[in-house]
C-alpha cells in the first residue's frame, strides 16, 4: 500500500487539488454568480475605469479650457477693434469740433471787422533756414493778388508772396524779407517790425522811445497793405546801448504759427 501511493502520489496531489478547487467553486456559486471573482474583476475593472474616465475628464477638461481661450482671445481682438474704431470716431470728431470751432471764430472776426476778406485753409508749411512761409489753397481764380494781407482772428500772419490759380505763398512776418509797419499799443510809438525767422525785431527805435516788455505792436496802416489797428506781436526783449542811437527790440508774433490751419485774405 505504501508503494503503491508512493509511486502515484503525483497523480494522488492533483486529484486532490482538484477536489478542493472544485469544492471551493462549488461552495462560492450563489445564485449562478462566482462570488469569489467578483472582488478582484471589480477592483480590476474599476482601476481601469478611474484611468479611463480620469483621462477622458482630462481631456475633456483641456478641450473646454482651449476652446473657452480661442473664444476668449477672439472676442477679446473684436473688443479692441471696436475700441480703436471708437478711438477713431473720438478722434476724428473732436477735429471736425475743433475746425468748427475756429471757423466760428474767422466769422465772428468778420462780422466784427467788416473787411472784405477769402477763407483759405493751410496746405503746406515750410520753414528753413532762409525763409518762413506757407501754401494756402487759394489763388488768382478767387481773387487773390500778390501783396494782400493774410490774417487770422488772432492776429497778422504775413502777406501774399506769390499766386498761382488755385494756390498762394504767404510770406509770414518772421520771414527775412518780411518788413511791416507797426506801432506800439500803448503810447503810439512806431517802427518797422523785420522778420529773423525765430522771431522779429522793431526796428528804428529811438533810444529815448519809451519800449517796454510786454509792449503790443499793432499794424500802423502807414506800409498801404495791412489795416490800422490790428495785433501783430509782443515786445520780449528790450535793450539799450549808448554807442547805439536805436534799441535793440525783440517781438513774438501773436499768431503762433507752427498752428496756424486757417487764414483770412484781406482783399483790397
Amino acid at each position: 500500500m505504501p508503494g503503491f501511493i508512493a509511486k502515484r502520489r503525483k497523480i494522488i496531489f492533483v486529484v486532490i487539488l482538484f477536489t478542493i478547487l472544485f469544492w471551493l467553486v462549488t461552495i462560492q456559486v450563489k445564485n449562478g454568480r462566482f462570488v469569489f471573482l467578483e472582488r478582484p474583476i471589480l477592483a480590476v475593472s474599476g482601476f481601469f475605469e478611474r484611468m479611463i474616465t480620469g483621462t477622458y475628464r482630462s481631456i475633456e477638461s483641456t478641450v473646454n479650457r482651449y476652446v473657452w481661450l480661442v473664444k476668449t482671445e477672439r472676442e477679446n481682438e473684436e473688443l479692441k477693434q471696436q475700441n480703436d474704431t471708437l478711438k477713431l470716431e473720438h478722434a476724428i470728431l473732436n477735429e471736425l469740433l475743433n475746425e468748427n470751432e475756429r471757423l466760428r471764430e474767422a466769422l465772428r472776426f468778420k462780422q466784427l471787422n467788416p473787411l472784405s476778406s477769402v477763407a483759405a485753409p493751410v496746405i503746406g508749411k515750410n520753414m528753413s533756414p532762409i525763409s518762413a512761409t506757407l501754401t494756402i489753397n487759394k489763388g488768382t481764380d478767387q481773387g487773390i493778388r500778390k501783396d494782400m494781407a493774410v490774417i487770422t482772428a488772432d492776429g497778422v500772419v504775413g502777406r501774399i508772396h506769390s499766386v498761382l490759380a488755385g494756390s498762394s505763398k504767404v510770406m509770414l512776418l518772421t520771414d527775412p524779407g518780411s518788413t511791416l509797419a507797426v506801432r506800439v499799443q500803448r503810447n503810439r510809438e512806431e517802427g518797422l517790425l523785420e522778420g529773423k525767422l525765430v522771431n522779429c525785431a522793431l526796428k528804428y527805435v529811438s533810444y529815448y522811445a519809451d519800449i517796454q516788455k510786454g509792449d503790443i505792436l499793432v499794424t500802423s496802416g502807414l506800409d498801404g497793405i495791412f489795416p490800422k489797428g490790428l495785433p501783430v506781436a509782443v515786445v520780449v526783449k528790450v535793450t539799450k546801448r549808448e554807442a547805439n542811437a536805436f534799441q535793440i527790440v525783440v517781438a513774438e508774433p501773436v499768431v503762433r504759427f507752427s498752428r496756424i490751419e486757417e487764414t483770412l485774405v484781406l482783399i483790397k
